[in-house]
Protein backbone atom coordinates (compact mmCIF):
# COMPACT_ATOMS: atom_id res chain seq x y z
CA UNK A 1 0.00 0.00 0.00
CA UNK A 2 1.49 3.42 -0.82
CA UNK A 3 1.03 6.34 1.60
CA UNK A 4 0.85 9.90 0.89
CA UNK A 5 0.57 13.13 3.07
CA UNK A 6 -1.17 15.72 1.18
CA UNK A 7 0.56 18.56 2.75
CA UNK A 8 3.83 16.74 3.31
CA UNK A 9 3.89 16.49 -0.35
CA UNK A 10 3.05 20.47 -0.77
CA UNK A 11 5.59 21.07 1.59
CA UNK A 12 8.28 19.01 -0.55
CA UNK A 13 6.56 20.81 -4.18
CA UNK A 14 6.84 23.95 -2.54
CA UNK A 15 10.81 23.20 -2.27
CA UNK A 16 11.01 22.11 -5.82
CA UNK A 17 9.74 24.85 -6.96
CA UNK A 18 11.55 27.40 -5.10
CA UNK A 19 14.78 25.76 -5.62
CA UNK A 20 13.89 26.33 -9.83
CA UNK A 21 16.04 29.27 -11.20
CA UNK A 22 12.95 30.53 -12.75
CA UNK A 23 10.91 30.70 -9.66
CA UNK A 24 13.14 31.61 -6.97
CA UNK A 25 11.57 34.29 -5.65
CA UNK A 26 7.71 33.57 -5.45
CA UNK A 27 4.35 35.18 -3.95
CA UNK A 28 2.15 34.08 -2.55
CA UNK A 29 -0.65 33.64 -5.15
CA UNK A 30 2.04 32.37 -7.79
CA UNK A 31 2.96 29.28 -4.95
CA UNK A 32 -0.99 28.34 -5.14
CA UNK A 33 -1.18 28.69 -8.64
CA UNK A 34 2.01 26.91 -9.73
CA UNK A 35 1.04 24.27 -7.01
CA UNK A 36 -2.03 23.52 -7.72
CA UNK A 37 -3.06 24.17 -4.15
CA UNK A 38 -5.88 26.78 -2.84
CA UNK A 39 -4.08 29.76 -0.99
CA UNK A 40 -4.89 29.00 2.31
CA UNK A 41 -3.05 25.19 2.61
CA UNK A 42 -0.31 27.25 1.15
CA UNK A 43 -0.04 29.85 3.53
CA UNK A 44 -0.13 27.30 6.62
CA UNK A 45 2.26 25.09 4.65
CA UNK A 46 5.06 28.16 3.73
CA UNK A 47 4.04 29.37 7.76
CA UNK A 48 5.49 26.24 9.14
CA UNK A 49 8.67 25.81 6.18
CA UNK A 50 8.93 29.30 7.49
CA UNK A 51 9.22 28.94 10.76
CA UNK A 52 12.05 25.74 10.68
CA UNK A 53 14.07 28.06 8.05
CA UNK A 54 13.29 26.16 5.22
CA UNK A 55 12.40 29.00 3.19
CA UNK A 56 12.07 32.90 4.05
CA UNK A 57 9.87 35.58 3.33
CA UNK A 58 10.36 39.19 2.53
CA UNK A 59 8.27 41.68 3.95
CA UNK A 60 9.13 44.25 1.18
CA UNK A 61 8.31 42.14 -1.57
CA UNK A 62 6.39 40.14 -0.26
CA UNK A 63 8.19 36.95 -1.70
CA UNK A 64 9.16 33.90 -0.67
CA UNK A 65 12.16 32.20 -0.91
CA UNK A 66 14.39 28.83 0.17
CA UNK A 67 15.66 29.36 3.68
CA UNK A 68 18.98 29.25 5.19
CA UNK A 69 18.42 26.03 6.72
CA UNK A 70 18.65 24.28 3.19
CA UNK A 71 22.21 25.02 3.06
CA UNK A 72 23.73 23.21 5.97
CA UNK A 73 21.38 20.47 5.36
CA UNK A 74 22.42 20.08 1.66
CA UNK A 75 25.99 20.00 2.82
CA UNK A 76 24.41 17.23 5.13
CA UNK A 77 23.24 15.18 2.77
CA UNK A 78 25.97 15.28 0.57
CA UNK A 79 28.07 14.15 3.76
CA UNK A 80 26.32 10.99 4.33
CA UNK A 81 26.03 9.87 0.57
CA UNK A 82 28.89 8.70 -0.20
CA UNK A 83 28.49 8.21 -4.01
CA UNK A 84 27.98 11.54 -4.30
CA UNK A 85 30.63 12.56 -1.78
CA UNK A 86 32.87 11.15 -4.50
CA UNK A 87 31.69 12.50 -7.78
CA UNK A 88 31.70 15.84 -5.89
CA UNK A 89 35.18 15.32 -4.94
CA UNK A 90 36.49 14.71 -8.77
CA UNK A 91 35.38 17.40 -10.23
CA UNK A 92 37.49 19.97 -9.43
CA UNK A 93 40.13 18.06 -11.65
CA UNK A 94 38.12 16.82 -14.38
CA UNK A 95 37.90 21.16 -14.49
CA UNK A 96 41.37 21.55 -14.49
CA UNK A 97 42.00 18.46 -16.76
CA UNK A 98 39.87 19.99 -19.59
CA UNK A 99 39.65 23.49 -19.13
CA UNK A 100 36.11 23.19 -19.25
CA UNK A 101 33.00 24.07 -16.11
CA UNK A 102 32.06 20.33 -14.67
CA UNK A 103 28.87 19.56 -13.65
CA UNK A 104 27.26 16.85 -11.78
CA UNK A 105 23.23 16.07 -12.68
CA UNK A 106 20.86 14.18 -10.81
CA UNK A 107 17.63 13.09 -11.82
CA UNK A 108 14.19 13.73 -10.34
CA UNK A 109 11.55 11.57 -10.47
CA UNK A 110 9.76 14.05 -12.54
CA UNK A 111 12.15 13.47 -15.75
CA UNK A 112 13.82 16.57 -15.06
CA UNK A 113 17.54 16.94 -14.42
CA UNK A 114 18.97 19.06 -11.73
CA UNK A 115 22.74 20.37 -10.75
CA UNK A 116 23.57 19.20 -7.86
CA UNK A 117 27.09 20.45 -8.48
CA UNK A 118 29.99 22.10 -10.45
CA UNK A 119 33.38 23.52 -10.56
CA UNK A 120 34.56 25.93 -12.62
CA UNK A 121 38.20 25.64 -14.20
CA UNK A 122 40.83 27.87 -12.66
CA UNK A 123 42.54 30.03 -15.71
CA UNK A 124 40.29 29.80 -18.82
CA UNK A 125 39.00 33.29 -19.61
CA UNK A 126 36.15 32.34 -20.45
CA UNK A 127 34.12 30.38 -18.39
CA UNK A 128 30.27 29.07 -18.16
CA UNK A 129 28.88 29.54 -14.79
CA UNK A 130 25.96 27.21 -13.61
CA UNK A 131 23.41 27.37 -11.09
CA UNK A 132 23.10 24.56 -8.25
CA UNK A 133 19.63 23.52 -8.18
CA UNK A 134 19.01 24.53 -11.88
CA UNK A 135 16.45 22.08 -13.67
CA UNK A 136 15.69 21.00 -17.35
CA UNK A 137 14.17 18.82 -19.29
CA UNK A 138 15.31 15.14 -19.36
CA UNK A 139 15.17 14.79 -23.20
CA UNK A 140 16.74 18.00 -24.09
CA UNK A 141 20.49 17.08 -24.75
CA UNK A 142 23.81 14.94 -23.75
CA UNK A 143 22.82 14.71 -19.96
CA UNK A 144 19.26 13.34 -20.87
CA UNK A 145 20.19 11.20 -22.80
CA UNK A 146 22.82 8.95 -20.74
CA UNK A 147 20.13 8.34 -18.09
CA UNK A 148 17.96 7.43 -21.01
CA UNK A 149 20.06 5.35 -22.84
CA UNK A 150 19.81 2.70 -20.05
CA UNK A 151 16.60 2.39 -19.99
CA UNK A 152 13.89 -0.61 -21.34
CA UNK A 153 13.37 0.86 -25.28
CA UNK A 154 9.78 0.78 -24.53
CA UNK A 155 10.43 3.65 -22.33
CA UNK A 156 12.08 5.68 -25.30
CA UNK A 157 8.80 5.89 -26.73
CA UNK A 158 7.13 7.21 -24.10
CA UNK A 159 9.38 10.13 -24.64
CA UNK A 160 8.81 10.36 -28.37
CA UNK A 161 5.19 10.23 -28.03
CA UNK A 162 4.93 12.91 -25.28
CA UNK A 163 6.91 14.96 -27.97
CA UNK A 164 10.63 15.81 -28.70
CA UNK A 165 10.76 19.67 -28.00
CA UNK A 166 12.72 21.72 -30.18
CA UNK A 167 14.28 23.97 -27.62
CA UNK A 168 16.88 25.33 -30.66
CA UNK A 169 17.52 24.88 -34.13
CA UNK A 170 19.63 21.80 -33.12
CA UNK A 171 17.56 19.84 -30.72
CA UNK A 172 17.09 16.52 -31.68
CA UNK A 173 13.22 16.33 -32.50
CA UNK A 174 13.43 13.35 -35.35
CA UNK A 175 11.84 10.00 -33.52
CA UNK A 176 14.75 7.88 -35.62
CA UNK A 177 17.69 10.59 -35.23
CA UNK A 178 17.04 10.35 -31.31
CA UNK A 179 16.80 6.31 -30.72
CA UNK A 180 20.18 6.33 -33.05
CA UNK A 181 22.01 8.89 -30.49
CA UNK A 182 20.52 6.54 -27.51
CA UNK A 183 21.96 3.60 -29.13
CA UNK A 184 25.46 5.15 -29.67
CA UNK A 185 25.50 5.79 -25.90
CA UNK A 186 24.98 2.47 -25.09
CA UNK A 187 28.04 1.62 -27.53
CA UNK A 188 30.47 4.16 -26.62
CA UNK A 189 29.45 5.18 -22.89
CA UNK A 190 29.07 8.48 -23.71
CA UNK A 191 27.38 11.37 -25.57
CA UNK A 192 27.74 14.74 -27.10
CA UNK A 193 25.85 17.43 -28.25
CA UNK A 194 25.92 20.88 -29.50
CA UNK A 195 23.84 24.21 -28.67
CA UNK A 196 20.97 21.44 -28.38
CA UNK A 197 19.35 22.69 -25.22
CA UNK A 198 21.25 26.30 -24.90
CA UNK A 199 22.42 28.23 -27.89
CA UNK A 200 26.04 27.84 -28.40
CA UNK A 201 26.73 25.60 -25.52
CA UNK A 202 28.39 22.00 -26.10
CA UNK A 203 28.38 19.29 -23.76
CA UNK A 204 30.11 16.02 -23.17
CA UNK A 205 28.83 13.76 -20.68
CA UNK A 206 28.86 10.37 -18.95
CA UNK A 207 26.77 8.23 -16.78
CA UNK A 208 27.63 7.16 -13.52
CA UNK A 209 26.50 3.93 -12.35
CA UNK A 210 25.21 2.18 -8.91
CA UNK A 211 26.52 -1.36 -8.33
CA UNK A 212 22.90 -2.74 -9.43
CA UNK A 213 23.49 -1.25 -12.90
CA UNK A 214 20.76 1.31 -13.09
CA UNK A 215 22.75 4.85 -13.81
CA UNK A 216 22.94 6.84 -10.59
CA UNK A 217 24.19 10.41 -11.56
CA UNK A 218 25.51 12.05 -15.19
CA UNK A 219 29.19 14.17 -14.87
CA UNK A 220 29.03 16.40 -17.87
CA UNK A 221 31.79 19.00 -19.06
CA UNK A 222 30.33 22.25 -20.39
CA UNK A 223 32.33 24.63 -23.36
CA UNK A 224 31.16 27.64 -25.84
CA UNK A 225 30.33 25.41 -29.04
CA UNK A 226 33.33 27.93 -30.98
CA UNK A 227 35.84 26.36 -28.55
CA UNK A 228 34.94 22.99 -28.95
CA UNK A 229 37.35 21.59 -31.49
CA UNK A 230 38.44 18.17 -32.20
CA UNK A 231 40.81 17.77 -30.05
CA UNK A 232 39.38 19.49 -27.27
CA UNK A 233 36.65 17.48 -27.71
CA UNK A 234 38.39 13.77 -28.02
CA UNK A 235 40.53 15.05 -24.63
CA UNK A 236 37.02 15.98 -22.68
CA UNK A 237 35.77 12.87 -23.93
CA UNK A 238 38.46 10.75 -22.72
CA UNK A 239 38.83 12.00 -19.19
CA UNK A 240 34.74 11.93 -18.58
CA UNK A 241 35.02 8.06 -19.93
CA UNK A 242 37.64 6.99 -17.38
CA UNK A 243 36.57 9.05 -14.85
CA UNK A 244 32.79 8.17 -14.77
CA UNK A 245 34.40 4.39 -15.23
CA UNK A 246 36.19 4.67 -11.91
CA UNK A 247 32.90 5.61 -9.81
CA UNK A 248 30.82 3.31 -11.16
CA UNK A 249 33.70 0.90 -10.41
CA UNK A 250 33.80 2.73 -6.77
CA UNK A 251 30.35 2.13 -6.69
CA UNK A 252 30.50 -1.84 -7.55
CA UNK A 253 29.73 -1.49 -10.90
CA UNK A 254 31.80 -3.52 -13.83
CA UNK A 255 31.47 -2.86 -16.99
CA UNK A 256 32.91 -2.92 -20.53
CA UNK A 257 35.45 0.02 -20.99
CA UNK A 258 35.99 1.71 -24.14
CA UNK A 259 39.04 2.07 -25.49
CA UNK A 260 40.31 4.99 -26.90
CA UNK A 261 42.89 4.82 -30.24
Amino acid sequence: MEYYVPSVGLAIRILKLLSRYKYKNCSLKEISELTGANKTTCLRVLRTLEREDFIKYDMETKKYSLGPYLIPLGNRAMELNDSVLLAVSELKSVAFETGCTTVLVERHRDDRLIYIASEEPPKEEVKISVSIGQQFPIAGAAFGRCFLAYEDEEEWQRYIQTGLVRYTPNSIVDADVFISKLKEIREKGYAVSHGELTPGVSAVAAPIFDKSGEVELVLACLMMTSQSEPELEQLVTKVIVEKTQKLSEWNGYQRKKYTFG
